[in-house]
Parts: C-alpha cells; structure tokens; sequence
C-alpha cells in the first residue's frame, strides 16, 4: 500500500472542503448555451469575458452570470 498517496488524498479531501485556500486568476471555458450554441467564457485578473452579443454591449451576461453562480465565492470581482 502507497502510505504517501493515502495522505495526499486525505489532504485533497481537505482542501476541498475549504474553497477560500483557491484563488483564480484566470481561465477559460466552452458553455453549452441554448440553440446548440457554444460560448467562450473567460475569466482573467478579476474580469470576466464572453463572446456572445450581449456581453459585448452589457459587460455580462447569463454565461458569465452562471460561471459566478457555479464557482460562488471562489471569484473576487473587480
């Protein structure tokens, strides 16, 4: 039995249960929206971005808005 990987699981399992130890500075992601279209959603020094029309004109959108949702506090908004 691997001793050394027990304990890094076990140390996974509690970072997990500690969101505030992660901070994003940026990613990126493919969102399903609706009409079987994809969007590029991404997320960079506290600012969000997305390549559908209403970002461009609003600044935000239900793309941006359900990656906030899905991440929670995990994100610190600009």
């Amino acid at each position: 039995m691997d001793y050394a990987l027990i304990g890094k699981i076990e140390k996974a399992k509690m970072y997990a249960t500690e969101p505030e130890r992660i901070q994003f500075d940026n990613f990126s992601v493919r969102l399903s929206g609706d009409n079987e279209s994809v969007h590029d959603v991404g997320y960079k020094e506290g600012d969000w971005q997305c390549d559908c029309q209403f970002f461009k004109t609003r600044g935000f959108c239900s793309h941006t808005m359900a990656m906030e949702r899905v991440l929670g506090e995990m994100i610190t908004q600009a």
